[in-house]
């Protein structure tokens, strides 16, 4: 008996021991692949986030860490080549910045595990099966947010207005689910919406003259496209003195007036932590989405000169001025 006694508290105390290895696990080397539709600098956050959320588990490039960094820049032909692409080379997780990039790998692979960030919708985008179960060989983080407080915050801060405007790519599924939930939530307040698709962003001068010149300020929620070339935007927008609003504070930075906004490399440096789930060996379709919590009331200081608001001292004393280079 006592032979048996010693040999159990020997087997318990070795499971002790090992449990920080069990729940923690790390390879000695990772080999991922970060995929991205884009170039431009919300994308860009997102995907340095990525490489800082990596480092914090312990995964630094030139170390124990290889990425493939691919780019489709807005190809849609390209984006597919280069999923197939990526599959072959077997990594063991793929970052897939953007709705289109996830749909493309979910499309060429069902067995290696993908990591989402920046996917308004995932559940829509018939991405996941659910947030809390992902299912499949899927999860990440969503750039998902309450769309009521962009709202109320512009009824605080510009409460003249009475139509509002939104813009989509009509390519872009996710883009298209966020305007039309947040068309939803300003009629809930009492606004007038109307809302304007463009197909690519060649037809961007041309179809936000048409909506500036009908609407009291424009609503941009995270579309791909017209971050390419937002700047066109405000051109066509200051040029009407037409307010932008936006739930992207790269865009704010850039030149929109403001929004309750989420920081964009947040989104990548939590896909990044929730990485090591996998490695430690949880399927990514147990793993549920995220989402970045505590989003932002920020203002830009130089489009509310430019553009001549007189903010209330209620939106100055809760909302952060960014600085702008």
């Amino acid at each position: 008996m006592k032979q048996f006694i010693k040999g159990f508290i020997a087997f318990v105390f070795a499971l002790v021991t090992l449990s920080p290895l069990v729940t923690s696990a790390q390879e000695d080397e990772l080999n991922v692949a970060i995929v991205q539709l884009v170039s431009h600098p919300s994308l860009d956050d997102i995907n340095a986030g990525i490489i800082e959320g990596l480092a914090e588990i312990g995964y630094e490039e030139g170390n124990n860490l290889t990425i493939n960094q691919q780019n489709s820049e807005g190809d849609m032909n390209l984006l597919n080549t280069i999923a197939n692409q990526v599959v072959s080379e077997d990594p063991d997780v793929i970052f897939a910045i953007t709705t289109p990039v996830a749909q493309a790998f979910q499309n060429a692979t069902d067995e290696i595990p993908i990591m989402m960030a920046g996917i308004t919708d995932p559940v829509g985008a018939m991405l996941v099966e659910s947030i809390e179960a992902p299912g499949a060989n899927i999860t990440g983080v969503s750039d998902a947010m309450s769309l009521d407080v962009q709202f109320e915050l512009l009824q605080e801060m510009l409460p003249e207005v009475s139509k509002v405007g939104f813009m989509y790519s009509t390519n872009e599924d996710n883009s298209q689910l966020e305007v039309e939930a947040a068309a939803a939530a300003a009629e809930e307040l009492g606004y007038e919406t109307q809302i304007e698709g463009l197909s690519s962003a060649l037809d961007m001068q041309m179809v936000g003259q048409n909506l500036a010149s009908q609407v009291d300020v424009i609503f941009i929620g995270a579309d791909n496209t017209i971050a390419s070339s937002f700047a066109t935007l405000l051109d066509v927008t200051d040029s009407e003195n037409i307010p932008v609003i936006t739930t992207i504070s790269d865009m704010i930075e850039q030149g929109a007036l403001g929004g309750v906004a989420i920081n964009q490399k947040q989104i990548g440096y939590q896909a990044g932590l929730m990485t090591q789930e996998i490695i430690d060996g949880t399927n990514p379709g147990e793993i549920p989405v995220q989402f970045v919590e505590n989003p932002d009331t920020l203002i830009n200081p130089e489009t509310v000169e430019r553009l001549g608001i007189e903010l209330p001292e209620s939106v100055k004393e809760k909302a952060t001025m960014i600085e702008v280079e």
